[in-house]
């Protein structure tokens, strides 16, 4: 439990809570093992063989502890625990390397194509093919189903043929010697394209070509053969902890749904923590409701309240951590999250680092986003209320919508102390509000404090705007006004602050490049666009009256962490927010997540 409380923009604490369960019973799994059987009784002598010998069994506090080896299997948990102190847990063995993965070995019968005509005479000669075996598909074949769900057939009406393409690919996945291939839409494209492969209906004939046309004999292939790792079968489980796995490999489909490589399955109060989950073909990790047509749980009823700590999520094609509803109280803290999107579907607007709706006192801290293409770090879409974003990295994000997207939600949310490295646009002009480092679209009463925002040059730093002006939720459409963009500080962003409208949004105590000035604020309304310099914002429309200009830089290690900061010039003192759950930590008296230093100061955040 925390010993200190963490303010939630409403004044009130955080509702931390953990796992408290004295275990009764502990089971063992072991696949290497020589004595491993289904049949024996799972003690640590005679151990299980598979982990879903053990989920079939476990009962409220009781836990399996599963050693060593790679279990080629999807584990469906069949009951959750009774409360923090009656959990069910799932455990990898101290020490121990544990993976759970979505794919088989698998040794190519490979001969040279045919039956196709493949473009080039000699590109026929170069490309193989190789058929899959069936049993590993009983109910279940990524390679016959498409990467969209019916669900997005509306979407698509200005799609390009190349975005239509990629939505229509196979969702399973094949890697050479830990590489994966990339999937091409027709296969005369092979002939062109090495480290690649093309899908032969209906779903069981693999035609490829490796690089530099080497003999695959020689080489290891891994095949996605299931659509997730670890999740139950049976929706609302509660009480789970899982730690300590490595999970790989899963060929599920584009959102909506989401049925993630790990995934709660509508269910409340799991502990997810010191995993490794990557190589989802779309997302790594689901802990809401799964879908938009799901129905709500009853008042009263457990809901969200996830744990998420000390996880390393990466290469997901989509998303990394999603959560459709239900996902109220959550804590998402301490993870890495990179190298996500390289799907390249954005356009289905379910991609983030995190993607999260409806969130209601959701607290995201202490957590690196980093390296994610076609996707924002994070997306807090549609009426989220008292949910805090605070002491995170956002570096090296290419997006549509920014390194943090909060939409239409008119309750206060709080965004401070976080890190903003290298955000750029990923859509061109036709998308305005792509590479902002914060983007609250359509809202009202956003909190953006003591943040830091460097080396952002395709957008405002923070943009406040009414991108979805005429969308209705909650009963109204939103206003952009009462947004607080207090004690910051902005490096080498030529553009600043952006203001649909002056009313009722304020922005001061915040610390500017002074060699961004010109033109670096705007209010778009009333028309024309008024862009302005600091002094124009300060005489005409008295905002930033307690701000300053210095000489700053910055320069950041996104691997690990490191920021060197100088500055020369005079530092303001901290604005007073004067609003309930701007609470900082006690003495900070200068704008951005750390005390300034006058010259340059080494900081690590990480």
């Amino acid at each position: 439990m925390e010993s200190t409380p963490l303010i939630m923009p409403d004044g009130t604490p955080f509702a931390f809570w953990d796992d408290t369960t004295r275990y009764t019973e502990t089971y063992h799994v072991a696949c290497v093992g020589p004595h491993a059987s289904d049949e024996n009784p799972g003690t640590a002598d005679r151990p299980f063989a598979t982990i879903g010998r053990a989920a079939a069994i476990l009962r409220p506090g009781e836990k399996v502890v599963v050693h060593r080896g790679t279990y080629r299997e999807c584990v469906r948990p069949a009951r959750g625990g009774a409360g923090a102190d009656r959990m069910i847990a799932y455990e990898a063995a101290p020490g121990e390397e544990v993976r759970v993965s979505g794919s088989m070995p698998w040794k190519p019968h490979a001969r040279p194509s045919e039956g196709w005509r493949i473009g080039e005479p000699e590109g026929a000669a170069r490309v193989l093919m190789a058929d899959l075996p069936a049993e590993w598909f009983i109910g279940y074949n990524p390679f016959i189903a498409n990467n969209m769900s019916a669900e997005f057939t509306t979407f698509t009406s200005d799609w390009s043929n190349d975005e239509k393409q990629r939505m229509q690919l196979r969702r399973g996945m094949i890697f050479c010697n830990g590489k994966l291939l990339r999937q091409v839409f027709r296969i005369t494209e092979l002939a062109k394209q090495d480290d690649a492969f093309w899908v032969e209906d209906p779903g069981l004939r693999i035609h490829f070509r490796l690089s530099k046309d080497v003999d695959p004999a020689g080489a290891a292939f891994e095949v996605t053969a299931r659509e997730q790792c670890f999740a139950p079968a049976e929706r609302g489980l509660g009480w789970i902890r899982v730690s300590g796995f490595i999970f790989d490999n899963a060929a599920d489909g584009v959102p909506v749904p989401q049925r993630a490589m790990v995934g709660t399955c509508r269910g409340h109060h799991w502990i997810i923590e010191d995993c490794t989950i990557s190589w989802a073909n779309s997302t790594g990790l689901d802990v809401g409701n799964g879908s938009w047509h799901a129905p709500e749980k009853p008042t009263g009823t457990p809901r969200g309240n996830h744990i998420i700590r000390r996880n390393h999520v990466s290469d997901c094609g989509v998303c990394g951590m999603a959560g459709v509803t239900c996902v109220d109280g959550t804590l998402v803290e301490d993870n890495t999250v990179e190298r996500i999107g390289a799907m390249n579907i954005e356009r289905i607007w379910e991609t983030g680092g995190l993607k999260f709706h409806v969130c209601k006192g959701v607290l995201i801290r202490r957590n690196v986003f980093r390296h994610i293409t076609h996707a924002p770090g994070v997306w807090l879409d549609y009426l989220n209320e008292n949910c805090r974003i605070t002491g995170n990295v956002f570096a090296d994000i290419s997006s549509l919508n920014g390194g943090i997207y909060l939409e239409v939600s008119q309750a206060p949310n709080l965004i401070d102390h976080n890190l903003f490295w290298n955000i750029r646009n990923d859509g061109g002009p036709e998308r305005q509000w792509g590479g902002a480092g914060v983007c609250v679209d359509t809202g009202e009463k956003a909190i953006i404090v003591h943040n830091l925002f460097c080396n952002l040059h395709d957008n405002y730093a923070v943009r406040c705007h009414l991108g979805q002006a005429g969308r209705v939720v909650g009963g109204r459409t939103g206003l952009c006004r009462n947004q607080r963009v207090l004690n910051n500080v902005f490096v080498d962003c030529p553009r600043r602050i952006l203001f649909s409208r002056r009313e009722d949004n304020i922005s001061d105590g915040n610390l500017f490049d002074a060699r961004n000035d010109p033109t670096s604020f705007s209010i778009q309304f009333p028309a024309p666009e008024a862009l302005q310099n600091l002094a124009g914002w300060q005489e005409h429309y008295s905002l930033d009256q307690h701000s300053t200009q210095a000489r700053l830089g910055a320069q950041f290690d996104p691997e690990n962490c490191e920021l060197t900061l100088t500055v020369e010039g005079v530092v303001p003192a901290k604005a007073d927010e004067g609003l309930p759950g701007q609470v900082v930590e006690p003495g900070r008296t200068t704008p951005g997540p750390f005390d300034l230093k006058q010259g340059r100061q080494l900081v690590r955040l990480r």
